[in-house]
Parts: C-alpha cells; structure tokens; sequence
C-alpha cells in the first residue's frame, strides 16, 4: 500500500469515514460528518491507489474471517481464540522472539488447536493464559511466564489433565507442565506489539 494511500485511508478513519469498492468506483461514507476538502482532493488525485489499497484491505479482512472461522468450526475453540490466533503471522515475530522460534510457536499453537487438546483444555478449565500466556516484555526469555504452547516446541503433547499437561522430547522423556494463577506483567500473545 502506497503511503499516499495510507495517510488517506487513515485520516478519513479519524473523521469517522469509510470507503467501499464497487467496481472502478469508490464510496465515500461519511453520514452526517463532514470530509475536508483537501481529503477529497487528495482522494481523486490518488484514486487508483486507494482503489487498490480498499481492495487489499478488504481481501485481508475476508482472509482473517476465513482463517478464524476454520479454527474455530475445526478446532471447536472459543470465536476470541479462533479470531486472535487467526491474527498471528507466521513472518512476524512479536517481542523478543526470534524468528525460527516464533514460527515454531505459530505452528504450535495450530496444531494444538488442531489437535482437539484446545477443546479439551477448554473443558477441564485451562484459560487462554494457561495455553498462550506470557511475559509482557520479554515473551520469550521469561519461560517461567509461558504458557503451554510455548513449551511445546515443536513436541508432542500425549497426555492432559486438569492440572498438568505432558509433552514428549523426540528421545522419549517426558516433561510436565503445570497450570498456574495468572499474575501480573503476563499477556496473552496476541497481545503482544
């Protein structure tokens, strides 16, 4: 998106306008509220790039409803944790995530969700920051604060309780995690900048 289109998109969102694509045409939406002139003309001059930016903002919106529905009809999860794990991008590392490991923990979560543990764990009372919890600033040093799904790794989850879960290392030991009370300074990881 060009930034003439951006700066364009933007200001007419704080006067509380909105913008629709039918065909080569654009609709301005602005009720009762009145657009600055100078926006207007901004707006013709940069046409074909708003054009351009309204339908790729408008593709994206349709990609995350798509995305969200799936996990949640799939994975039988809440609607909020289908919509903000539908939101992680797997090539855009949050905090201080590496990359690798950012994309290991998107994959993760999935196939958690996947998995059907995200039903169950709903079930037998695991909230969103038992299973995607974490430390406000330093998400991935602060392993004390994370949640499940940041411990998996890239492991097999085999067994789940109301209180512990198990994960599998590939030389066959197992390691348990057990639920804790949320405290302050943790996020969820959709939370994170």
């Amino acid at each position: 998106m060009s930034g003439a289109a951006r700066e364009i998109l933007d200001r007419l969102a704080a006067v509380g306008a909105t913008l629709d694509r039918q065909g080569d045409k654009l609709v301005l939406r602005a009720g009762t509220l009145r657009v600055p002139g100078d926006l207007v003309t901004s707006l013709r001059r940069h046409k074909s790039e708003v054009l351009e930016a309204v339908s790729a903002e408008a593709k994206e919106r349709n990609d995350f409803e798509e995305r969200a529905a799936i996990i949640e009809h799939d994975g039988c999860v809440l609607r909020a944790w289908a919509e903000a794990l539908a939101r992680l991008d797997p090539d855009r590392p949050r905090g201080d995530v590496p990359p690798r490991r950012w994309r290991q923990f998107v994959d993760d979560a999935g196939r958690f969700v996947d998995s059907g543990f995200a039903e169950r764990a709903a079930t037998l009372g695991w909230g969103p920051y038992d299973l995607f919890g974490c430390d406000e600033c330093r998400p991935f040093n602060r392993i004390d604060r994370q949640g499940l799904c940041w411990l998996i790794a890239g492991r097999q989850l085999v067994e789940f309780s109301g209180e512990t879960a198990t994960i599998e290392t590939p030389s066959g030991a197992r390691q348990i995690y057990r639920r804790r009370p949320n405290e302050p300074g943790r996020i969820l990881v959709w939370e994170l900048p």
